[in-house]
């Protein structure tokens, strides 16, 4: 069984493909997409797309590795072989928040990239879009 996916039209300017969206939404379309060579002001909150998650996920990941480049720290240093330099306390937790930032910049990092690609469903090697003949044009110029 054969049946329509969908519509596609192209536009020429950002003003006519905002439009166009505005009008579909109101005739009460949900299922709706946009693919523009440059960004267009507005266009996710036309096509009525959902705010990502991906910074509530860096977030998450960066606390995640500050503490457990900070415990790993203290764990060495305070707990499984505590060698005084200096007369300086185990627990000097000043010297362990440089390694703690690199930590959580390098968790964080990781979980940005990871959280993106699995929160926008890639990698999709292939949707039917893709097989409409000028659609290889709306990356470019349309």
């Amino acid at each position: 069984m054969t049946g329509i996916f969908g519509l596609m039209a192209e536009f020429e300017t950002p003003q006519q493909v905002l439009k166009a969206a505005r009008r579909a939404r109101a005739a009460g379309y949900t299922e709706m997409d946009a693919y523009t060579p440059y960004t267009v002001e507005g266009l996710a909150a036309e096509v009525g797309l959902p705010r990502t998650r991906v910074p509530s996920v860096v977030l998450i990941a960066a606390i995640v590795g500050a503490c457990v480049g900070f415990f790993m720290q203290y764990y060495t240093m305070a707990v499984d072989y505590p060698f005084n330099v200096g007369g300086r306390p185990a627990n000097s937790w000043p010297v362990f928040v440089p390694i703690a930032f690199e930590v959580m910049v390098l968790v964080s990092g990781f979980a940005a990239l990871l959280g993106m690609l699995f929160l926008n469903g890639l990698p999709r090697p292939n949707h039917p879009v893709f097989n409409v003949p000028q659609f290889e044009r709306a990356s470019q110029d349309r």
